[in-house]
This record gives C-alpha cells, structure tokens and sequence, in this order.
C-alpha cells in the first residue's frame, strides 16, 4: 500500500524534493535524469543558463531550465525553477531529481521537476 500524500512525514516530504542544496560549498552537481543514470557536473565548469516559458502546448510544465557545462547541457522541466539557479549562482546547488506527478502538490518549497534531460558533448 503506497503512502498517502496527507499522511507523508516531514522527512518523508524533504526526500521528495526535487532540489538538494548545501550549506557549504558544493564542488559538484549530481543530476537523476529521466533516462535513469546519474550525471556529476564540476560546479566551476558551469557556463550559464535560461529560464524560459516551455514552448510546448497542452498540459505540459510551464518552464524550462537549460543548464550548460562545459561537458553537456542539462535541460529541466517544471516549475519554480528560479530557485534552481538561485542556487547554483551562490555555490550550494548539490543535486536535481525529478517528482513522481502525484507528489508534486505536496512539495510546499522548491521547484517542482518533472522532467530532466542530460546532453553530453561528444568528446574526440
């Protein structure tokens, strides 16, 4: 039986979080993609970013986030995704998973993910 949304705990709640963060320094960035592998990306290869309305149509997240280092892009889907990049521009960005849909309207701070996509760069 999976647990209801009303019923979750405190500590249940936080590992629902799309966004780990650090009080320290985070020298890297660990990524859970949709294709099921993590990604590590060096904080200090990191190039720049956008945040821009999701051009698709329907039902989908309204935002999208590219993240781009200098070893690949990262390409996330949500909302609330400024507080990614609030993040990663102060040094505490740690981590980014995605949400199962059903748990979304319980994560009351944060971004909600869900989608995240990684792009290498080819390397020859």
């Amino acid at each position: 039986m999976k647990p209801s949304i009303l019923h979750l705990t405190d500590q249940e709640l936080q590992k629902l979080a799309c966004l780990e963060f650090s009080q320290s320094y985070a020298a890297s960035i660990r990524i859970k993609a949709d294709d099921h592998r993590i990604y590590t990306f060096a904080a200090s290869q990191y190039i720049d970013g956008v945040i821009e309305a999701n051009p698709g149509e329907g039902s989908l997240p309204p935002e999208r986030l590219v993240l781009r280092f200098t070893t690949g892009e990262v390409t996330a889907l949500g909302s609330g995704l400024d507080r990614i990049e609030d993040r990663l521009a102060e040094g505490h960005l740690r981590g980014l998973k995605t949400v199962e849909p059903r748990y979304a309207s319980a994560i009351k701070s944060g971004p909600i993910i869900v989608s995240l996509t990684v792009s290498r760069k080819n390397e020859a």
